[in-house]
């Protein structure tokens, strides 16, 4: 059985981190840190994979890179991570560690009495529409004036993360947190691909998602994000922009 899938982290301002995971609608999870959510998606991966396995029904093939990124999901998402499930429990394990949850401070303080099956079942009927996030995840073009490229993240040993794209080699960029790594990808790519259009270099061809995390550089990736450069500026901006992506790299 798999017990490894792709997700989807979700960031939006003054938020927390949350989780989700295309092959699995209705498995999600979360936490105050990108690495927080990352572990808590591990637990809510494996109780998942447990509540389907004793329902005896179909446990679906994680999904590719490039279907994740056509799902609906991925249009607010940040990041895209793989989350390995945490080693499978007896099923008396696993149902008493369920209770246990329920039964505790922390679930009575953030949930409250616990939802009867009808009201968790209710909560699906009529989802609000998801809140738009200012990165984008977006298939990788094939083709065409790209100015949409992935990048690997990785966290550095500062707790901060590096984003840095396989197709682009020495353009990177750094933030204390996830989103502000994303940000500063956007001002990254754009000059990096200005500088190449000015210098008359050739700019390579986005790669497939599929092909990004077979890269080297993917091992010790945390997650993948797709960057569409800032649209292109006057000279004083690009300056300016130059400067501060200099600075922070």
């Amino acid at each position: 059985m798999d017990r490894t899938y792709l997700a989807f982290i979700h960031k939006d301002p003054d938020s927390s981190f949350g989780v989700t995971f295309p092959d699995f609608p209705g498995c999600t999870s979360g936490g105050d840190t990108f690495e927080d959510a990352r572990k808590m998606a591990c637990e809510a991966l494996a109780l998942h994979l447990e509540g389907i396995a004793a329902d005896e029904e179909q446990i679906p093939l994680p999904c590719s890179p490039d279907a994740a990124l056509a799902h609906e999901d991925a249009g607010y998402a940040t990041a895209l991570i793989v989350v390995e499930a945490l080693p499978e429990r007896t099923e008396e394990e696993a149902q008493a560690e369920f209770e246990a949850f329920l039964a505790s401070d922390e679930y009575q303080e953030i949930y409250g009495t616990p939802l009867t099956e009808e009201e968790l079942h209710n909560l699906y009927e009529s989802p609000e529409d998801p809140p738009q996030s200012s990165i984008s995840l977006k298939p990788v073009p094939d083709t065409g004036a790209a100015r949409t490229y992935a990048a690997l993240v990785r966290q550095n040993s500062d707790d901060g993360f590096i984003a840095s794209f396989p197709d682009l080699p020495g353009c990177t960029a750094a933030g204390g947190a996830l989103e502000e790594a994303c940000e500063v990808a956007r001002e990254a790519l754009a000059v990096h691909l200005e500088g190449l259009a000015a210098r008359g270099d050739p700019v390579a061809v986005p790669s497939p998602a599929n092909v990004i995390w077979d890269h080297v550089n993917a091992a010790d990736a945390v997650a993948l994000i797709v960057v569409e450069a800032v649209s292109e500026r006057t000279d004083e901006k690009r300056r300016s922009a130059f400067e501060a992506v200099s600075t922070t790299t």
